[in-house]
């Protein structure tokens, strides 16, 4: 799902910044998640494609790239793309640029052609990102900041049993949203969830519904959960060239040990917790795990389980 919601929001973005009308070749070509597919398997995904945009309001129009109608080239109307003069003050476009080149979302930079629709302009004359990688969003990531911000009770499923809890600070850790609490009317113990295993999660009750403990830090927490202490693990991973700089710009500690004959590299990765695998599956096609055999299977079994 994470690869989907990627492709769409890039898709969407190209078409959105286009001047003109783009050919289905093009978006192809330079949309992230449709270089490598044959011309059958293109055309199957842009279809589902253009179908998920479609029920999510979104329909993409053709018009002709030329005068005599030779060509046709799918555009996205920007009539209900307008948005507002937001009128920022040359401090707040700072803050928000700043913003933008420190922070990622999903392994990817955040969009900084944006900045020049508010006014503001790019900190630095480069694409490769800089900060913090916060991870693919999640729906439920603005409702649990609010039950924080609102000491609000959050009710939710976690690995197949329904809880309730008083929500007291969310934490992002190694390419993972945690939330903590405490279970209303259990023995007080403060408990962590992740989020990505988190479903059916609504808020209940009103605000200021139970006191904070005062001092109460998440990253205390999580310092002392049992996969932190861990001795790191190593495994090779085999990156396409386009991405293999990410990999090795998400894992400093990663080495290149090896090249593909396609021109794709090898990296020796260390590792002290499934986070590894979870990333290696976001990224679709572009890498694959060859060792350590349990994590590869691992691997394996999870994407056969998604098909």
């Amino acid at each position: 799902m994470s690869t989907v919601v990627e492709r769409l929001i890039n898709l969407l973005a190209y078409l959105v910044d286009s001047s003109r009308p783009v050919t289905a070749e093009q978006i192809r070509n330079t949309v992230a998640g449709y270089q490598s597919l044959s011309d059958q398997a293109f055309h199957r995904k842009f279809e589902r494609d253009k179908a998920s945009l479609r029920e999510l309001g979104i329909e993409l129009e053709k018009e002709a790239t030329d005068a005599w109608e030779v060509e046709w080239g799918y555009v996205v109307p920007d009539r209900n793309y307008r948005t507002i003069e937001p009128g920022l003050t040359d401090e707040e476009r700072t803050a928000l640029a700043l913003a933008v080149h420190m922070v990622r979302s999903g392994g990817w930079p955040s969009g900084a052609n944006g900045l020049l629709k508010l006014g503001g302009a790019r900190l630095a004359d480069t694409d490769t990102p800089v900060g913090a990688d916060l991870g693919l969003g999640s729906e439920y990531l603005g409702l649990i900041f609010q039950a924080v911000l609102e000491r609000r009770r959050l009710r939710f499923t976690y690995r197949g049993r329904p809880r309730t809890l008083h929500t007291y600070a969310m934490h992002h850790r190694r390419g993972h949203w945690y939330f903590a609490g405490v279970e209303p009317g259990q023995d007080g113990t403060i408990r962590t969830y992740r989020l990505d295993r988190t479903e059916h999660l609504e808020m209940v009750g009103e605000p200021d519904a139970f006191p904070r403990p005062e001092g109460f830090s998440a990253r205390d927490i999580l310092a002392s959960l049992p996969w932190e202490q861990r001795e790191p693990q190593r495994s090779l991973i085999e990156c396409d060239a386009d991405i293999a700089w990410w990999v090795e710009d998400r894992f400093p500690d990663a080495t290149a040990v090896g090249r593909t004959e396609a021109g794709g590299t090898i990296l020796e990765v260390p590792y002290t917790s499934d986070s590894l695998l979870d990333i290696v599956i976001q990224l679709d096609d572009g890498a694959v795990i060859l060792d350590p055999p349990e994590l590869r299977a691992e691997m394996v079994r999870r994407l056969e389980a998604g098909r």
